[in-house]
């Protein structure tokens, strides 16, 4: 064979393309069927399902979010006990300008304005007793790691309200005294990091401190983000114990349950199989159960309208894994398609090399 019949030899018609791009497709697709019939849950995983839709059914019935509550007497001595703890190990100067961690108030608790506010100003902050763990930003568990710090250290209070630019105002002797805005809070607390970071650092320990004791208290922490974007929707969630601790409560024990069935099910796995089709059987068991536990619980919550039993943590922990689970089976699958392909067109270069090696060719 000449150098030119071999080249026109690799010249393809377009009926040859069609026919390999057919081929192509054919193999394709006869790829993703494989990796469907690979990954289809047994008999074996229908049963590990169904366990685990029931254990996470009967966590959201029998363990509520209101158990292993305090009241905030209770809650004020736990925090005075870490206080007198920490207290013993902060910097001199900042027990001097006030700042002991013993004094369990901080400033963003304070609903009652002094004679002089109310003598200067005649509007009103809109706190209260009852309001005021979702109105105040201090009190919300993300949002407070900052804002909250700056109040303690600035002796300041913010209101949770980003219509109005989160008004501020000054406390003295745990009463409203004045106004300020959240750049002034925010300026001075730069400052004093600059001039007295000791003061900061007790501040931020005072905060976590005093959200920590709050958590377990009956009117609970509002969720975060929910709580900064819509207060009204906070209280109405926390209203129906829908708070940060319930949610961490039931997204812990539906992760733990989860967990505990993927050990389970990888106790059957035969070492002769793809581990990593065995994994999206496995993430598919985990999707299903948290999916169908979740609906069953809107269901309930809408046909008995008990707000107190939507399942947050639960449905937060079904849509993680709906999202997540359905990322890493695309990715799986994309890398078994792949390989499959890759090894027929590896055959069928074999093929190519060992026909152009009878011709006389060598690659």
């Amino acid at each position: 064979m000449t150098e030119e019949e071999y080249f026109n030899m690799l010249l393809l018609t377009d009926d040859e393309v069609d026919e390999i791009h057919s081929n192509h497709m054919r193999k394709y697709s006869e790829a993703v069927a494989e990796f469907s019939k690979k990954t289809s849950l047994t008999g074996a995983d229908m049963s590990f399902l169904m366990v685990a839709a029931v254990l996470q059914t009967l966590r959201w019935v029998f363990f509520g979010k209101d158990m292993q509550r305090m009241g905030a007497s209770e809650s004020d001595k736990a925090f005075k006990n870490v206080g007198e703890k920490l207290n013993e190990y902060l910097p001199a100067s900042v027990s001097e300008i006030g700042y002991s961690l013993i004094n369990h108030t901080v400033p963003y608790d304070a609903i009652k304005r002094s004679d002089r506010f109310k003598g200067i100003y005649e509007d009103m902050p809109g706190l209260s007793g009852t309001n005021h763990r979702y109105k105040a930003i201090g009190h919300d568990p993300l949002a407070g790691l900052i804002f909250g710090t700056a109040n303690i250290a600035t002796n300041t209070l913010t209101v949770n309200d980003w219509t109005t630019a989160f008004p501020s105002y000054h406390v003295r002797n745990q009463e409203i005294n004045g106004k300020t805005d959240l750049y002034h809070v925010m300026k001075w607390t730069g400052e004093m990091l600059q001039d007295k970071p000791e003061v900061v650092g007790a501040a931020l320990l005072r905060q976590v401190a005093h959200c920590a004791t709050d958590v377990f208290t009956t009117q609970g922490l509002p969720i975060p983000v929910i709580n900064t974007i819509s207060p009204e929707m906070s209280k109405f969630l926390v209203g129906n114990q829908i708070d940060f601790y319930g949610t961490v409560k039931s997204a812990t024990m539906a992760i733990l349950i989860n967990k505990l069935i993927e050990m389970c099910h990888r106790l059957f796995y035969n070492p002769s199989d793809d581990i990593r089709l065995y994994d999206v059987r496995t993430r598919k068991i985990l999707t299903y159960s948290n999916t169908l536990a979740s609906v069953i619980n809107i269901g309930y919550v809408g046909a008995t309208r008990n707000v107190k039993k939507l399942d947050v943590g639960g449905i937060l922990v079904a849509l993680w894994r709906l999202l997540n689970d359905e990322e890493e089976i695309r990715k799986i699958k994309r890398e078994f398609v792949n390989m499959t392909l890759d090894g027929e067109l590896k055959k069928e270069e074999d093929e190519v090399n060992q026909q152009l090696a009878r011709w006389g060719f060598s690659i």
